[in-house]
């Protein structure tokens, strides 16, 4: 009886330590395989995206930008923020916002 309690113990730790290291194996195999082809479709004519897409500018900054030149997400991005704010009518920090937003898009 005590032989098979002993049996027991050992197959049952061994199946405890297999059980606590199987996410080990698993994360080590699934790191080794290769990542998958991406694919990437080249646009003929990619349209700029329209400074209104930008948070916090709306049809009335909009159109003072674009009087002012500024009429896409990449012009904006590298615009000056003095250029911004006094195309724009507004303070230097909200034209700086408005780059960083424009940046993160571009």
């Amino acid at each position: 009886m005590k032989t098979l309690a002993k049996v027991v113990g050992i197959v049952g730790a061994a199946a405890a330590v297999i059980w606590a290291m199987r996410d080990r194996f698993i994360s080590v195999a699934a790191s080794r395989e290769p990542e998958p082809p991406v694919l990437r479709v080249a646009s003929a004519d990619p349209e700029p995206m329209s400074i209104d897409a930008i948070d916090g500018i709306g049809p009335v900054f909009a159109g003072r930008l674009k009087g002012a030149g500024i009429d896409d997400v990449s012009k904006l991005a590298s615009a000056t923020p003095d250029k911004i704010a006094e195309a724009a009518g507004v303070s230097g920090a909200r034209a700086r916002t408005w780059i960083e937003r424009a940046r993160s898009l571009a």
